[in-house]
């Protein structure tokens, strides 16, 4: 069976009618757009007045959900039987990957932090044709690990810089012009693409890291993002989230793919691109706000990143943006 957007809009009911009107009352914007046949973005950007308890349930629909929250301190309590309950604790930039069968339970969201998400909706047969022949494997693989039950429960893992930037570009595309619907459609591809990697990539070592260390683990991010321009040292950081220096080298490592400082580097590229983008910044504002004092040296990293100089892409954003006015 195709998706299209009215499927997509009954797949989450509130069951709670009271829940439903604080839901309702809470500055909810939606947008839902098709970039493709059989692909549906939704994204969804709410303040509630008061924290919410939502009952809720999800329909079963024939396709793949990746579902990625950028802001927001959220509950969701799972049923997965009777007097059996899961509880996962959602608070920071989070991707959530499910096959849409029926589930039930209970969102407990937050008043004081606004909450932001990103829906992208595909089918497996959708998935496994743009991936080419011979990609059955790849897309089995996919539903296998997307699939919820009481012995497989929801996958929800953080996301590296790189996704993120990709999701809030996509989060600020409105599709309006045909150039917006390419860009859209390119940056869905390039989203698919990194997550087929993800979770069809080599399998990992065995872990070192135990539940609580994957907390700090994120914590940690969480402070080198929101201490961008001035970051702590990893003496610091370890201080400050409780785990050891080598703890926290080596958990870098494994749960974001590279180290403390190369984490670092990357975030800073990529929140430079947004600015460029969003802001109209000048090269060397932009190079201040990421932590860079030496334009010279922040100029040689983002070429690295991203393949052409800050100036040189700030000119062509301003060339894109004065040709994309003079067509309207």
């Amino acid at each position: 069976m195709p998706i299209n957007k009215q499927l997509i809009k009954g797949l989450n009911i509130i069951t709670d009618r009271t829940a439903l009107e604080e839901y309702a009352n809470s500055s909810l914007v939606q947008h839902f757009m098709e970039p493709m046949s059989n692909v549906v973005v939704r994204t969804e950007h709410f303040r509630p007045q008061v924290s919410i308890e939502a009952p809720f349930r999800k329909n079963p629909q024939p396709c793949l959900e990746f579902t990625y929250t950028l802001s927001g301190d959220t509950t969701l309590s799972i049923r997965n039987g009777p007097g059996d309950w899961s509880k996962y604790r959602i608070s920071q930039v989070v991707r959530f990957l499910g096959l849409n069968t029926e589930l039930s339970g209970i969102a407990t969201v937050n008043s004081l932090i606004p909450v932001k998400m990103f829906h992208l909706y595909i089918t497996p047969q959708k998935l496994a044709h743009l991936l080419g022949s011979g990609s059955g494997h790849l897309v089995r693989t996919i539903v296998d690990k997307a699939r919820v039950n009481s012995k497989n429960p929801l996958n929800i893992t953080t996301v590296g810089p790189i996704i993120t930037s990709i999701i809030h570009q996509i989060f600020n595309c409105n599709g309006a012009s045909p150039a917006d619907s390419l860009f859209l459609r390119g940056k869905i591809l390039e989203l698919l693409s990194y997550e087929v990697e993800i979770l069809c990539g080599s399998q990992r070592k065995q872990t070192i890291l135990q539940p609580d260390d994957v907390v700090m683990l994120q914590a940690a991010r969480a402070i080198i993002m929101e201490r961008m321009s001035t970051p702590p040292s990893i003496a610091e950081l370890a201080r400050k989230v409780g785990l050891n220096e080598k703890k926290i080298k080596q958990g870098f490592k494994e749960l974001y793919g590279t180290t403390v400082y190369g984490f670092l580097r990357e975030y800073r590229m990529q929140q430079a691109k947004l600015l460029f983008e969003r802001d109209h910044k000048s090269v060397t504002d932009v190079a201040c706000a990421v932590g860079y004092s030496n334009v010279s040296h922040f100029g040689a990293i983002f070429k690295h990143h991203h393949g052409v100089r800050p100036g040189e892409y700030l000119r062509s954003l301003k060339e894109y943006r004065m040709a994309h006015h003079l067509c309207l």
